[in-house]
């Protein structure tokens, strides 16, 4: 069965709760289609020792600034994992995780997004490439974050 939205948000990560985030404030239909199981983005896939380059609050996504993990200056991966989780909870942002999208077509005026969880019909689609080592490794899947509407696709 095909689903009908105004945009597919491709990946859960920061770039792609971020999308959410705005996506709901403008009252869009969404769905967030991710490929992991669980939220976090990469950053549940990094090593425990790994922190960011900045501190929290200068890594926060809108609306809702990252706490201070105690006693660290520079968040390590778990404490982002918690933020981007909490983060999905609070805004009730519709993830599905374990949706991996396998095909983009155009349908008309709007998109045909296949994915693991089905088929969704939309206006536009929001996308950001994959972290490194976790997508196709053809030249395109490192490029910069784009968006997409259906009447630009050919």
């Amino acid at each position: 069965m095909t689903q009908r939205t105004d945009v597919v948000v491709v990946g859960g990560g920061q770039a792609g709760l971020a999308a959410g985030y705005h996506l709901r404030r403008r009252g869009l239909d969404f769905v967030i289609l991710d490929s992991d199981a669980a939220p976090g983005g990469s950053w549940q896939h990094m090593w425990d020792s790994l922190h960011l380059f900045s501190p929290a609050d200068h890594s926060s996504l809108p609306g809702r600034l990252m706490p201070a993990q105690a006693g660290e200056t520079y968040p390590d991966a778990g404490h982002v994992v918690e933020y981007l989780t909490d983060y999905e909870k609070r805004y009730n942002l519709p993830v599905q995780h374990g949706a991996r999208v396998g095909a983009v077509h155009r349908d008309g005026e709007r998109l045909l997004l296949e994915a693991d969880s089905g088929t969704w019909r939309a206006r536009a689609r929001s996308s950001a490439p994959p972290a490194p080592g976790r997508g196709p490794s053809s030249p395109l899947s490192t490029a910069a974050a784009s968006s997409q509407d259906a009447s630009s696709t050919r």
